[in-house]
C-alpha cells in the first residue's frame, strides 16, 4: 500500500477516492460494531487481504498482510517492509475477489476502522451493512432452527437499530454496538451459515416496532416458565416505560431440556457454602462476621428474588438487586428458592438470564411446535408492529397466539421460602 510514496502523496491532492462498501451499493443501513477497545484494546493489528487505504494523511492499495500499530504522532503502517505514518485513523476496504478482510485472524465484511486507544494501544471497528452485521449475530444468538432463526434475525437486527439509533449507549466509545454478551454476540464472516443466510435474506429489513419506533427488543436464554415486567426488572431506569415488555408465560422453555449441554438452562441446583457468601461480601467491603442465615425479604410478581436479607454473627446485609442477588449466589436466574442445610446453602432456581422480553428457549420451543417467527414475536412482545425497510416501509401487527399446550405445562410461579 504504502510502498510508493510519492504516488501515494499525489493522490492525496487529487480528487478524492471513492471506496463504495456494499451496503452502499445496495441502498441499506450500516452499523458500526467495537471490535477492539477499552480493555480488549491490543498494541498492533494485522489486517490481511486485498484491498484500499484510506488513512487521516494518505491512501493506497494493499496486498497481503498490512500491521498497524500506535506511535507518538499517531499510527503507524507496516507493508512488505515499508512504514507510513497514517495520521489518527485509518480505514481497510476489500477490492479483491472475496469481499472481505481479516484482521487479526478473524474474517470480516465491510470496513475496518483503526484508530489509537491511548497509552500504545488501538481500537478497531468493523463498519458494516446492517445485513451482514445481523448475519454475523444469528448464529451466536440462537440454537439452529429455521423458525427460531427467523426470529432471531428480526430481534437482532431491531436490538441493533434500537441501540445506534435511540439508546446510543456505546457513542462515546465511538462505535455504535460492542461485540459481547453486553449487547450482541457478533463474530463477523466466521460466524455466518448458509441457513441463517436464508432467513436473514427472507426478513430483510424487517424490525419490531411499537408507536412507528424501533423497541428495546430485550431477550435472554430462557425466561423459567414465565418473562418479569420491565419495571420490575429494572425499576427506576426508562426502560420501565415500554409496555409491550410485560410479563407472558413461556411454557416451552422446557425446550432446553432437549439440547445438550443447556438442559440446566430451565431447572437448576446450586450448592453454596457459608464461608464463600462470607468471602464475596468481605471482598465487597461487607463484613457480617460468620453467615447464619439467608432471608428472601421480596419477591417479584413472577417469583424472582428481589431483595435478600444475609444474617451473621456481627450483623446483617441486605441486597435489593436482582442482579446482586444472582451475583452472591452464583446463580443463572433471581427466580429461585433458598433452603437452608447446616453450614450450605442449597439454591434451587428456574431459567436463566433477566427474564425479559423473549426467551430464546422458549422461542425454540414453540418453532418446534409450529408457531411461525410471527407468532412468536407476537407472543413474547405485546402490541408491537412488524415493519419492513428499518421501520420505515409496511407495519402490520402482530397477535399473540393462543398456546397449544399439549404435554408441557408452565411452572408455577414460585414464591420463594422464608419470605417475610
Amino acid at each position: 500500500m504504502f510502498a510508493r510514496m510519492s504516488m501515494v502523496l499525489m493522490m492525496a491532492v487529487a480528487a478524492p477516492l471513492c471506496f463504495p462498501t456494499q451496503a452502499q451499493a445496495a441502498g441499506q443501513q450500516t452499523i458500526r460494531a467495537g471490535l477492539y477497545y477499552g480493555s480488549t484494546a491490543p498494541r498492533s493489528l494485522t489486517v490481511r487481504g486485498v484491498g484500499v487505504g484510506q488513512a487521516e494523511r494518505t491512501k493506497g492499495r494493499f496486498d497481503g498482510d498490512v500491521r498497524v500499530t500506535a506511535g507518538s504522532g499517531g499510527l503507524v503502517l507496516e507493508h512488505k517492509g515499508t512504514r507510513a505514518s497514517l495520521g489518527r485513523w485509518v480505514e481497510f476496504s476489500p477490492t479483491g475477489t472475496e469481499p472481505w478482510l481479516e484482521l487479526n485472524n478473524a474474517t470480516y465484511r465491510g470496513k475496518l476502522r483503526i484508530e489509537p486507544a491511548g497509552r500504545g494501544r488501538l481500537k478497531a471497528v468493523n463498519i458494516v451493512s446492517l445485513e451482514d452485521y445481523v448475519r454475523g449475530v444469528v448464529a451466536n444468538e440462537m440454537f439452529a432452527d429455521g423458525g427460531a432463526y427467523e426470529v432471531q434475525a428480526v430481534i437482532s437486527r431491531t436490538f441493533a437499530t434500537y441501540v445506534r439509533d435511540i439508546e446510543r449507549k456505546h457513542r462515546r466509545d465511538g462505535f455504535d454496538i460492542c461485540t459481547t454478551g453486553h449487547c450482541q454476540v457478533y463474530g463477523g464472516l466466521d460466524s455466518e451459515r448458509p441457513l441463517v443466510d436464508e432467513v436473514v435474506d427472507a426478513t430483510r429489513g424487517e424490525i419490531l416496532t411499537y408507536r412507528g419506533r424501533p423497541i428495546f427488543a430485550a431477550y435472554d436464554a430462557n425466561a423459567g416458565g414465565i418473562t418479569q415486567p420491565v419495571d420490575e426488572a429494572w425499576p427506576g431506569s426508562i426502560r420501565r416505560n415500554f409496555p409491550y415488555l410485560r410479563s407472558v408465560e413461556s411454557p416451552y422453555d422446557a425446550a432446553a431440556a432437549d439440547l445438550r449441554g443447556y438442559d440446566w438452562c430451565y431447572h437448576w441446583r446450586r450448592d453454596i457454602k457459608a464461608t464463600e457468601i462470607q468471602d464475596k461480601l468481605r471482598a465487597s467491603g461487607t463484613d457480617i462476621g460468620d453467615v447464619r442465615n439467608l432471608v428472601v425479604k421480596k419477591t417479584t410478581s413472577t417469583g424472582r428474588v428481589r431483595e435478600l436479607e444475609v444474617i451473621g454473627t456481627r450483623g446483617h446485609t441486605r441486597l435489593r438487586r436482582s442482579s446482586e442477588v444472582r451475583a452472591l449466589l452464583n446463580a443463572p436466574s433471581p427466580r429461585l428458592e433458598i433452603r437452608k442445610g447446616g453450614s450450605t446453602f442449597e439454591v434451587i432456581g428456574w431459567g436463566r438470564g433477566h427474564g425479559v422480553g423473549l426467551s430464546q428457549h422458549g422461542a425454540l420451543g414453540m418453532s418446534k411446535a409450529g408457531y411461525t417467527y410471527e407468532q412468536i414475536l407476537g407472543h413474547f412482545y405485546r402490541g408491537v408492529a412488524l415493519t419492513s425497510d428499518y421501520g420505515r416501509g409496511r407495519s402490520r401487527s402482530l397477535t399473540p397466539p393462543e398456546l397449544r399446550m399439549g404435554s408441557t405445562e408452565t411452572t408455577p410461579v414460585l414464591v420463594p421460602a422464608g419470605v417475610s
